[in-house]
């Protein structure tokens, strides 16, 4: 009998690749969506239109569906939209976390649930005085999950991915640098502007990322924080020279400013590749897919 698997925000960026990935492992999926569309049809794929902000409906749903496995993806991404509705924000991360995991404790399930965090979110240490109302609802979205292991031994994990890429519609840096230069190529424009070229960040393509996940259900350890990054540190003028060999469109960079900036934040992704996960795309290859998804819209 297949496993089962709930995934939350299925239409989103990485859930409709947790979809696919885990649909061709062979899982039973159950994929709970929101307002927007999940345009695939395949066996052992059910879709759930709830809201995760019902605590009767998220019980009821858990009660229904018994998953094995639960990939938490749902939530409020947006720092804007925190800043105009931050109670929004706070319902839509902290408020569905607690609501699954509440029903894991009440249904007294054997459920394991991987909620996605970010490395960009501020530390636990600092929930008192966030740069912004996300950040405040990602900490305390973590922080109420790993109570619920602590309290009531739910069976509870947490992944912190770093800059997400990869095919697909993302409001990531590297998506909106292909679909600018699609449109300057379009038009002619030999030249694109950035703030900072030498600003460095870690990628992680998002098919990396969703194996990393389910590695996270065969064999992370229960009230454990995992970082899944790629290792490496690619300045945003690195990225666009890779858009520059893969597009074959000769284009010239300017950036306001090239002061060299520190990582804000050090990753550490040796818990991760302790339990045999390894990124194995590389930015070329990842870059090269969004760039051909530009192609599509």
């Amino acid at each position: 009998m297949s496993k089962r698997i709930l995934i939350t925000g299925a239409s989103g960026f990485t859930g409709q690749h947790a979809v696919r990935h885990f649909l061709d492992k062979g899982y039973t999926v159950h994929a709970v969506i929101r307002r927007t569309k999940l345009d695939l049809d395949r066996e052992a794929l059910y879709i759930h239109s709830l809201d995760l902000s019902d605590k009767e409906a998220v019980h009821k749903l858990l009660e229904d569906t018994k998953p094995d496995y639960i990939l938490h993806l749902a939530g409020e991404s947006s720092v804007p939209e925190s800043w105009k509705t931050p109670f929004k924000s706070w319902q839509a991360n902290v408020g569905s976390t607690l609501h699954l995991v509440e029903a894991i404790r009440a249904l007294e399930l054997s459920a394991r649930i991987v909620i996605a965090g970010s490395v960009l979110q501020d530390e636990l240490g600092r929930a008192v005085s966030p740069t912004h109302p996300y950040s405040l609802t990602k900490t305390m979205q973590t922080t109420v999950g790993l109570a619920w292991h602590n309290l009531f031994q739910v069976d509870v994990m947490v992944a912190k991915p770093s800059n997400i890429i990869g095919p697909g519609v993302s409001n990531g840096v590297c998506t909106l640098f292909a679909k600018q230069l699609r449109e300057h190529q379009e038009s002619g424009i030999t030249q694109i502007q950035v703030g900072n070229a030498a600003v460095t960040r870690d990628f992680i393509d998002v098919r990396d990322l969703v194996e990393a996940y389910e590695t996270l259900f065969l064999n992370g350890e229960s009230g454990e924080t995992y970082e899944i990054t790629s290792g490496r540190w690619v300045s945003l003028g690195e990225v666009l020279s890779v858009f520059r060999k893969v597009s074959k469109f000769d284009f010239t960079i300017l950036s306001e400013t090239e002061e060299a900036m520190e990582a804000k934040l050090p990753m550490m992704a040796e818990k991760i590749r302790a339990l045999h996960w390894q990124p194995t795309r590389s930015l070329e290859a990842s870059l090269a897919d969004v760039w051909q998804y530009t192609t599509q819209l």
